[in-house]
């Protein structure tokens, strides 16, 4: 689609010979010379439009990579070749959706006739999700630049952002220590069942000396252990809650996208672990169930498939996940659920379909604490009668919210109670744990 308009130029000549008329109203014998003038702009303007009629209108592609990460930048790429007319000026215009940094300008100077440029811009995304792709401009002028040519591309495409969903970086948040120390675990192997062979990793105070491997100390200068692993591969299955809770922001991001984050790492250490991951999404209706998968390709599956999720402004009904689970995983697994609750109704809904769910499965429960139920122990120098009041409205919220998780791990499940901009590494160790101690 192509449009044509009076150019920048064109505007000012146009301005000059319009305050030439006003002033010609006092000084009548400039009306000739301003007249003559305008015709000449005229002729000039319609000669210009005639010489676009015949030219091709310059060739605009974009490429851009068909998935995208949060927080890392992409590089889209813009080639623009012209096969007739003379030397002309560029400049596109590139509806970028705003999780994408919003519309991108690219200036790119002059191209003659023959010529293909090729531009490189960089993005960063900053918000996980599919999002559609606005409309591509390219400007470019006539051959006496009075004249300006619009393109119009519909590309047609969607951007689609996928989570960060790299494993925590820092070696404590995942070691053998870790463990002990955060959670009081102690790895057993189920008796009867053997073990095999996972990893080297340096020597902590604690481990057995019978596992430290002598060749690989003397090449490494330092003690080296062998990590075992027990033989038996589990199913864990990620349930995500996407219901109007999720949609809080926490640290400028909501629950869903950092339940989302913390749901690609656990796939990530799963399969890393030959365990068969899968992941169901749901608020008052089923919004995703992808079947438990194995292998690197299953992480990105996995990654990819969250790509459409948003919360909706729906309360959760836990009966549409029991009903699900019920129907597509009868062999016991592991759930790991990330969800909010409120107090109330709600919160003993819950408690009654875990309940459900821990007669076959081990249910993991991560409630994404919301930061504000922090402020009832903070110290504070000076309060207000407003502030008691606040404080004593906390102090009730947690007492019931401890409550109900307390009745949950009574009905034999796991249960973290996490702020959702720190829940990745807690439920990592916790998995972990599980593992360990073949619980499942």
């Amino acid at each position: 689609m192509r449009f044509t308009w009076p150019s920048p130029r064109l505007v000012r000549l146009a301005a000059i010979c319009a305050l030439g008329a006003i002033i010609a109203i006092a000084i009548p014998f400039l009306t000739t010379l301003v007249f003559g003038a305008g015709a000449i702009i005229a002729a000039l303007a319609i000669i210009d439009w005639i010489a676009c009629i015949g030219e091709t209108a310059p060739r605009l592609e974009r490429t851009m990579p068909s998935r995208f990460v949060k927080g890392r930048a992409a590089t889209i790429s813009y080639r623009v070749e012209r096969s007739t007319g003379g030397d002309t000026s560029i400049e596109i215009l590139d509806e970028l959706p705003s999780a994408l940094g919003g519309d991108l300008q690219v200036v790119s100077g002059l191209l003659a006739r023959g010529q293909r440029l090729d531009i490189l811009r960089e993005v960063v995304p900053v918000r996980r999700g599919t999002f559609p792709l606005g409309p591509t401009l390219m400007l470019w002028q006539s051959p006496l630049g009075l004249l300006r040519m619009r393109s119009k591309t519909m590309p047609g495409q969607s951007a689609v952002v996928l989570p960060a969903a790299s494993m925590p970086e820092r070696r404590g948040v995942l070691d053998h220590r870790s463990l002990q120390d955060q959670l009081g675990v102690k790895p057993r192997p189920r008796k009867g069942e053997g073990r095999e062979f996972e990893s080297l990793r340096e020597y902590v105070s604690g481990d057995d000396p019978r596992n430290i491997d002598w060749r690989a100390s003397a090449r490494n200068s330092r003690l080296q252990v062998r990590h075992y692993q027990t033989e038996r591969r589990h199913t864990v299955l990620v349930v995500l809650d996407t219901s109007r809770l999720m949609g809080a922001r926490v640290a400028g991001v909501t629950k869903l996208d950092h339940a989302i984050n913390c749901a690609a790492a656990l796939a990530r250490a799963s399969l890393a672990l030959g365990d068969r991951v899968g992941l169901v999404a749901f608020d008052r209706q089923l919004r995703l169930l992808v079947r438990p998968l194995s292998g690197r390709a299953g992480a990105g599956a996995l990654v990819e498939a969250t790509s459409p999720l948003r919360p909706a402004p729906f309360e959760a009904d836990y009966r549409v996940l029991v009903e699900t689970l019920a129907r597509n995983q009868k062999k016991r697994s592991l759930i790991v659920m990330m969800t909010d609750f409120v107090e109330g109704a709600a919160s003993g809904e819950l408690e009654n379909y875990l309940a459900a769910l821990s007669r076959r499965h081990l249910v993991m429960l991560v409630a994404m604490r919301d930061p504000i139920l922090g402020e009832a122990d903070q110290r504070v120098d000076a309060i207000t009668d407003e502030g008691i009041y606040r404080r004593l409205v906390l102090q009730d919220l947690l007492t019931e919210r401890e409550a109900v998780l307390a009745r949950v791990r009574r009905c034999g499940a796991q249960v973290l109670d996490l702020d959702p901009a720190q829940v990745t590494a807690p439920v990592l160790n916790r998995y972990l744990a599980v593992r360990e101690a073949a619980l499942i």
